[in-house]
Parts: C-alpha cells; structure tokens; sequence
C-alpha cells in the first residue's frame, strides 16, 4: 500500500501546490488517511485502480499549460493566420464567469503564457480586429455554466445596434470553446440547448476544441467513461436511497411543471462491451459499488440535504441518478460532479481533493490526449 501511495502521490502533487497553502495540499500522509476511511480490505483495491484513473485523467498544470500553447498555435493555424501574435490581435478571450471559477485562472496562465511566448498581453489580444472569440475553461460536465454564460453573451452589445449573435450571423466574428475535458453526451445536449434556447444558427455554428473526450454517451458502443453502476447485487440502503431520488425528483418536476423524468440509476449490463477506464470489467463493477455506498454513508452521516447532490456527485435537479460520476480532474480544483468521495468534507468524512470553495454558488448553480 505505501508504494502505491507515492506512485499516487507523484501524480497528483501539484493539487493546489501553487496556492502556497500546505492545508490544501496533497501529500503522502493525506492520501494514506483518507483511504483508511474503506474497509481494510478494500484499500489496497482502490490505490490501484485509481492510479490507472489518475494516469488517464488528472491534468495537471504543465499539462494544462501545454494545452493553452497548443490551442493557440493550432488556431492560429486553422484560421490561416501568418503567425500566432498576427491571430492574437484578432481574437478575444471571454473572461464571463465569476472570481473563484476555472475560467479565471485559466486566463492568468493563458496571459502569462502569451507574455512569455509572444510578447503580448490578453489587454493587446482584440487590439487589430474582435472576430474570434474563445471561451476557455476545463471541465464541461453538465454544461450548465457554458449554456447560461453563452446565453448572456450572445445578447451583449458587438458594434452599435448589432448583439454578438448578429455578428456571428452575420460571420463578422466566430465562436470557438476549448476545454481540457469534454463529456460528449452533455456538448450535445448544450449544442441542442443553444439552438432552441438562443438560435437554430449557433447549434452548429461553432468550434470545439478539447484535449481529452470522455464519453458518457448511452448508445449501444458508449464506453461509459465514468461512474455508472450495475443494478446488481445492490444493497438494501443504496435501494432506498435511489426511492429517496425518486421521489425528490418528482416532487421538483411536477411543481416546474416539467415532463416527467426516466430513470438512469443504472447501466445495462455488458455495457461498455469494452473496458477503456477501468483495469477490468469487474473492477469497474467492484469500485462502482463501494463508491456509492461510501458516498450514501457521507451524506447519511453529515445530514446533508442537497436535493441535487448526491452521492456521486452533483446533478441536475430533474434528473433521476445516483450523480453524474465523472472521473476527471484538474490541478486547480475538482468538480462537484466527481463522487463525494473525492471531495466531500463533513460528518466525519476527510475528503482526498481539499475544495477550492472560494465561490460558494458553486453548490447551487453548477459547475495525450490532445483530440482536436
């Protein structure tokens, strides 16, 4: 167990290493007391499959900054620019989401990038022409901060007497996103969302750049990137627990006045016909089981009453699920969405991931891999 600890360890240091605060931290001894909060017997197992995890999909800052670099050289490749500072002069880095979310310190690193590289600021980026505009972030899970963000945007002021949506109409400028990771089911649900929320156009009138594509599809060839447990061999609590989602739900919809919403507890079983994520099928199935019933026991035992919280993470309200379950983090902070496990402090419960909650709504709004 203490070889895996450190191999763990060398991974995932730099978790909030540059805020210069040794409280949040990852360090060998933290790792070691948060996974002797599982059995005894299920410690060894979960070391080890979530160094493979971690392996896949901890991105770390250099990986991060490396990402920002190759977004801008491929840009300014693909919108046929001469050079990179040529390109910077005629894009614009939205800067829309509030202080304490990803999108913030992502525009510092960008800055202090593109001052190192080029000789340029993100004030100089626009200074020629604003017709690329770049929303930048690192996790697309629900996609709700990108849907309300590009709502409001859209409606912003572009020239006199002309929105942003006018302009991308009428091609003087272009929208492009570029996120670290991407769960495609979500895109396509925003990239809907965009067309009968803002305007047909903007469906399918934009750029999506990403470094890593976690799909969490529910098609016949999903590879189900992420925590999605099998009905079987449940126990009695976590049975009780979905009825308790159940309910909650129904009573959410029926006072929206929103449809009904169908059940997604569970993924059939065989699916995915290959594992990608995971060291094995069955220790899929094995680490699925002890990570809902562990987050159930934190919420049970903190007396936590989120209705969109749950035990594998956030959800949407309507949605009828045990949480999203993502498997994806960043040096920065971790998402809502992962488990509890990762990153839930109360009853008793010391989390792995210290949160970054410095923007409390996170709790009731929402929030190589290159692959362009």
């Amino acid at each position: 167990m203490e070889q895996l600890i450190q191999e763990i360890f060398e991974i995932i240091q730099d978790y909030r290493a540059d805020e210069g605060r040794q409280n949040v931290k990852v360090t060998p001894e933290r790792i070691k007391l948060w996974v002797s909060q599982f059995e005894e017997t299920e410690r060894d197992f979960i070391l080890s499959e979530l160094k493979s995890i971690f392996e896949k999909r901890y991105c770390s800052k250099e990986d991060a900054k490396a990402f920002l670099k190759q977004i801008i050289e491929v840009l300014a490749k693909d919108l046929k620019y001469a050079s990179v500072p040529d390109f910077l002069k005629n894009c614009v880095f939205l800067d829309l989401q509030p202080n304490g979310k990803s999108q913030k310190k992502m525009l510092s690193e960008l800055d202090t990038l593109v001052q190192e590289n080029y000789g340029l600021s993100l004030v100089d980026c626009g200074s020629t022409a604003k017709k690329h505009f770049i929303y930048v972030d690192d996790i697309l899970c629900t996609g709700k901060t990108l849907s309300d963000d590009i709502q409001d945007w859209c409606k912003l002021e572009y020239a006199t007497g002309e929105t942003n949506l006018d302009a991308l109409k009428k091609s003087s400028a272009n929208l492009i996103f570029a996120y670290i990771f991407i769960h495609l089911k979500n895109y396509y649900k925003k990239k809907a969302e965009f067309g009968h929320k803002i305007d047909a156009f903007l469906r399918d009138n934009h750029k999506m750049y990403r470094m890593v594509e976690i799909d969490n599809s529910d098609n016949f060839n999903s590879k189900f990137d992420l925590v999605f447990p099998l009905e079987a061999e449940q126990t009695e609590a976590v049975e009780e627990y979905k009825v308790k989602i159940v309910t909650q739900v129904d009573n959410y919809t029926e006072t929206k006045g929103y449809k009904k919403s169908i059940e997604e507890f569970y993924r059939a079983q065989g699916k995915p016909q290959t594992e990608t994520l995971f060291t094995s099928a069955e220790n899929r199935k094995r680490f699925e089981k002890i990570t809902l019933q562990k987050g159930i026991d934190i919420l049970k035992n903190a007396n936590a009453n989120i209705p969109n919280m749950r035990a594998l993470g956030y959800s949407l309200p309507s949605q009828k699920n045990f949480g999203f379950g993502t498997l994806c983090f960043t040096w920065r902070n971790i998402a809502n969405n992962t488990p509890l496990v990762f990153w839930y402090k109360g009853g008793g419960f010391t989390p792995l991931f210290e949160k970054n909650q410095t923007n409390t709504q996170d709790f009731g709004n929402f929030a190589r891999r290159v692959n362009f």
